[in-house]
């Protein structure tokens, strides 16, 4: 079908990191009345191809800023098209943020665009959070799956802080913890006493599908 080779190109381009012909590709998918969904899908498969290149060292941390404001205003012209698709009902809330001593936030927005497109609500903390405020948000608004994102193996520790915060909070069984970033792993999730590990984003999605719509 023609519009999945303008996905591809259009992953394809954000790969490589060519703004102008991103811009040029989404406006043609767009008048073309291609499903939004398609075509966030496509923009995450060429955020996805980045981040393997920026861990194989092709790609420095410019190029991975970069490729980040890329997808955030693309995605911006998509969003709004995703709620006059009629019919969506909020599968559930989850919280995000990235944890003390870390500032990166581009995996945890890929995710966040993701379980909205889902369905889902997210309250996103942003960045450099303390421990306590995890618990804290997460009781104040009745939450029931908190992802922490860490970039910096340096986080490590603050990532633990984070499940021992709602284990002190006395809310720790009510509340399933995913955790997820370039440098985490299963491993680290047992090591933490994290619930879920989350390999990409459309693995955090699916955790969030499990925990919170039941399918």
């Amino acid at each position: 079908m023609a519009d999945n080779k303008g996905l591809i190109e259009l992953s394809v381009a954000l790969t490589g990191l060519r703004e102008d012909e991103v811009c040029k590709k989404l406006e043609i998918l767009l008048a073309e009345n291609v499903q939004p969904l398609k075509i966030i899908n496509a923009l995450s498969k060429g955020m996805e191809e980045v981040g393997r290149l920026y861990k194989e060292g092709e790609y420095f941390l410019s190029e991975l800023v970069f490729s980040g404001e890329i997808f955030k205003n693309s995605t911006a012209k998509v969003k709004p098209l995703l709620a006059k698709s009629g019919g969506r009902v909020s599968r559930g809330i989850v919280l995000m943020g990235t944890v003390k001593g870390d500032i990166h936030d581009l995996g945890k927005n890929i995710v966040i665009t993701l379980l909205e497109c889902a369905g889902f609500e997210v309250l996103d903390l942003g960045v450099d959070v303390p421990a306590e405020r995890f618990a804290q948000s997460a009781n104040e608004h009745g939450i029931g799956l908190v992802g922490l994102s860490a970039l910096l193996t340096t986080a490590f520790d603050s990532m633990r802080d984070a499940v021992r915060a709602f284990s002190d909070a006395g809310t720790r069984e009510r509340v399933k913890i995913m955790i997820g970033g370039g440098s985490t792993s299963d491993n680290l999730k047992d090591l933490i006493g994290a619930d879920f590990y989350g390999r990409d984003a459309t693995d955090a999605v699916n955790i969030a599908k499990k925990i919170l719509a039941g399918c």
